[in-house]
């Protein structure tokens, strides 16, 4: 089964954002991203594995949200990357969680985070750039 999402205005955000300016551009959608993000973030690490005999660092107190400015980035159109997931040194523990192994079923706790909170996260980027642009105006 596969989701349909369709957007509109998209070259009209990028107009808007092209007359702001790339560093104001940047600081809207990061701070759009990260608000957007905040329900997934709670949510993965609601389901993420925790091991109480391990006495280091656990997958779910690694995931954090993270953004990138790709404005320079002349491969991509991208402007502004914002990742929601566990640390690098977690990422084998995530995968095994997330896909399962040989010896271990698989639990998803990054998919189901990103489905079930896809119409939050559309309504928090439209209502959060859309205020943030009227601020920065």
């Amino acid at each position: 089964m596969r989701n349909r999402i369709e957007v509109k205005g998209l070259s009209d955000l990028e107009s808007v954002l092209k007359k702001l300016g790339d560093d104001v551009a940047v600081k809207v959608l990061r701070k759009a991203g990260s608000e957007a993000m905040k329900p997934v973030l709670a949510d993965m690490k609601a389901h993420a594995g925790f091991d109480a005999t391990n006495s280091g660092e656990h997958m779910r107190d690694s995931i954090k949200i993270r953004t990138n400015s790709r404005i320079k980035d002349k491969k991509t159109q991208t402007v502004v990357t914002v990742r929601v997931g566990p640390s690098k040194q977690q990422a084998m523990k995530a995968r095994a969680q997330e896909f399962g192994t040989v010896k271990q079923i698989a639990r998803p706790f990054i998919r189901p985070a990103l489905d079930y909170q896809r119409e939050f996260i559309l309504n928090a980027l439209a209502s959060e750039i859309r205020a943030s642009i009227e601020k920065h105006r």
